[in-house]
């Protein structure tokens, strides 16, 4: 009989080591975040005159979506606790877009995250001399 409970326990720790998901479920996943401003050490913050044209999306399996202005990109995160990491590999489209915008300072700025908090409807993303500002 005292094989049972064994068996139990092995099952329960089993399926834990079998988790396939690199990234903790957090609130910013599966949210579109929309880009707000910008800041950077030493220069005016930027207003984002249209926060849906620059958009990231933290997918719950470690998958991350970005658009900024007329491209999108795509690439891996990884998050512990407010440390937030974004892959240097994230590969996007190089379509020339009408109007020069932000799409290099947004995706350049996000290769260079550090960190990430969340109060409300709002997401501050920090990095090396700058910070984003973004909402849901």
């Amino acid at each position: 009989m005292k094989v049972w409970p064994l068996f139990v326990v092995m099952l329960t720790l089993g399926g834990v080591g079998c988790d396939e998901n690199p990234v903790a479920p957090t609130a910013i996943t599966n949210v579109t975040w929309k880009l707000e401003t910008i800041e950077r050490v030493g220069s005016a913050t930027i207003t984002v005159p249209n926060p849906e044209q620059y958009t990231l999306r933290f997918e719950s399996n470690g998958d991350l979506a970005v658009r900024a202005d007329c491209n999108s990109c795509g690439g891996r995160y990884s998050m512990e606790g407010s440390s937030l990491s974004i892959g240097g590999d994230m590969a996007c489209t190089l379509i020339a877009c009408a109007v020069p915008g932000l799409d290099t300072t947004f995706t350049s700025a996000l290769a260079n995250v550090r960190s990430a908090t969340m109060s409300g409807d709002r997401l501050v993303i920090t990095g090396t001399n700058f910070t984003l500002r973004l909402r849901n």
